[in-house]
């Protein structure tokens, strides 16, 4: 009987204690909010909180410029002055893993965040 009640005892501290190691990680990144990333020619232009709204203009050249919004925890680039502005016609991004390309400005606009997404691929 005794050595029953060790196990159970042993069982149950094992149980415990992987449910402790599986719930800090999820607490530590509970608080850290999505981020776009913003990365021109393989650079990092900058990183902005999905959570505050702001307006960025990301120049290309002299000339050329990029509008990217951050409103309502998404973000989109609301303008362009590249020939086909197909990154304009991309819809708003908030989920980890979803990016905004515009190849005429070699601008890669994506979200990073440690939490997983429920997606596994996108397809259009």
């Amino acid at each position: 009987m005794k050595k029953i009640q060790k196990d159970i005892l042993l069982l149950l501290g094992i149980l415990l204690a992987a449910f402790g190691l599986w719930l800090i990680p999820v607490l530590l990144n509970k608080d850290m909010p999505a981020m776009v990333s913003v990365l021109q020619d393989g650079r990092t232009l900058g990183v902005y909180p999905l959570t505050e709204d702001r307006t960025v203009s990301i120049p290309y050249g002299e000339e050329h410029y990029n509008l990217l919004l951050i409103s309502g925890g998404k973000a989109l680039v609301s303008d362009a002055d590249c020939p086909d502005r197909l990154c304009v016609s991309q819809r708003a991004i908030s989920r980890k893993g979803e990016s905004i390309i515009c190849l005429p400005h070699r601008l890669v606009i994506q979200i990073e965040s440690k939490e997983e997404s429920d997606l596994d691929a996108v397809t259009y």
